[in-house]
């Protein structure tokens, strides 16, 4: 009954934006909100079934039904899912009569659980050598984990267990109704709690779940966890974050399905195979790149583009020409892991024959450039940097700073000044 609103939306550059995400009741003079179930289209009489037997008639359809988590071991009652608000509200509930969590995955989600639960023992189970490998490399990893147990909720004493020597090595770039999905800074507003006195932190490198047990009744925990490196848990909830299928399955037999990833292949106009159908967002699978510097990312900043950019296209003329937006030309992203503001731009995850730039103030800042001829590919920012515009220019523009080399990142420098 309520709908996704993007509120305090600040410009950062030509693309990048930051913006929050709430919950609103949906209040509109210009839109009609209908709230039910979609059973089927029919692509024919141009209609979409609800559950009821309610049909709507439409001109043009876009699917934006999103995507849902990929949960191991889904029939396990303590064994969840993050991605709406709902299942938020359910974690908060479990946590407060918790002692030990898992968390499963290496992305945002998981990345941003294991900064915000306190009051527990939180095992973090995650298949690479390094932390938050979807968004940063591990340099950058070592960078987050040096920092995370100085950041402290509340005050509360906080210890990391790492079982691995960390290694700084540089890698290379390698069903339910669910509510709509989570904005950045989801875990605002909550308190992720347990039952515990302080925070305890173990992270488990390069493994991944080989078992999930109910135990016993009269135990004391809820689940026997068993680790493919051989290691033996036992927690209260397990929390699955690993990943997202796109929600396709209602139209699998009618519009084309990507084989790779479940999601509704679009062509350059966000159309599907389906004459005035479209997708926007975490349904869709965009297999055309109008520049090396973009890459499809299932997040909140890709949906709002894709959104903007397809009803552009809805309400064009067949005949009228509609190319891609700027949002298109540059991948960006700007969300918090840790407690850090991150800004990610193009191809920020080096490959060979590229070169990086670093300036590193331990627990303040992270700032890493990809450069390759001379010029900038991408960049990873971490902290308040401040330089995520004058980057996102030096990408675009393509301007040759050879003459700078790593001088460029020299905080004596005021390169906002020196590229104007």
């Amino acid at each position: 009954d309520t709908v996704k609103k993007v509120t305090n939306l600040e410009k950062k550059g030509e693309i990048i934006k930051t913006f929050d995400v709430t919950d609103s009741e949906p209040q509109s003079q210009f839109y009609q909100f209908i709230c039910g179930v979609v059973t089927g289209c029919d692509f024919n009489q141009q209609t979409v079934s609800l559950a009821g037997g309610k049909s709507v008639p439409y001109v043009k359809l876009c699917v934006a039904t999103g995507a849902r988590p990929n949960v191991i071991y889904p029939n396990n009652p303590h064994v969840m899912g993050i991605r709406d608000t709902e299942s938020v509200q359910e974690l908060q509930s479990r946590l407060r009569n918790c002692k030990h969590i898992t968390v499963v995955g290496n992305g945002g989600i998981a990345s941003e659980l294991v900064f915000a639960a306190k009051l527990c023992h939180v095992s973090w189970i995650i298949k690479d050598q390094t932390i938050t490998t979807v968004f940063v490399d591990s340099v950058a990893s070592k960078f987050l984990l040096d920092s995370l147990w100085e950041r402290r909720h509340d005050d509360e004493k906080s210890s990391v267990s790492k079982r691995q020597i960390y290694s700084t090595k540089v890698t290379k770039e390698s069903s339910g109704v669910l509510g709509s999905a989570l904005g950045p800074d989801w875990y605002n507003g909550y308190s992720l709690a347990g039952a515990s006195s302080s925070k305890k932190l173990e992270i488990e490198y390069g493994c991944e779940v080989a078992s999930v047990d109910t135990c016993t009744e009269g135990s004391e925990f809820n689940l026997n966890v068993t680790l493919t490196n051989g290691i033996k848990l036992q927690t209260d909830v397990l929390v699955s974050a690993t990943g997202v299928i796109p929600n396709s399955d209602l139209f699998k037999r009618q519009l084309e399905i990507s084989e790779n990833d479940r999601g509704i292949i679009v062509n350059k106009r966000m159309q599907t195979n389906i004459p005035n159908v479209f997708a926007a967002g975490d349904i869709c699978t965009i297999p055309w790149k109008e520049c090396e510097y973009w890459k499809q990312m299932r997040l909140w900043t890709q949906a709002m583009q894709q959104g903007f950019y397809t009803a552009r296209s809805m309400t064009a003329s067949e005949d009228e020409t509609i190319e891609p937006d700027m949002s298109f030309e540059i991948f960006t992203h700007c969300t918090k892991l840790f407690g850090f503001k991150v800004v990610m731009l193009g191809r920020y995850q080096e490959w060979e024959g590229s070169e990086c730039y670093f300036r590193i103030t331990p627990g303040v800042e992270f700032i890493k450039l990809v450069v390759s001829n001379g010029r900038v590919q991408g960049a990873l920012l971490v902290g308040e940097t401040e330089l995520e515009e004058v980057m996102e220019n030096l990408i675009l523009n393509q301007m040759d700073i050879s003459s700078l080399g790593e001088s460029i990142l020299d905080p004596n420098i005021d390169i906002d000044d020196y590229f104007d």
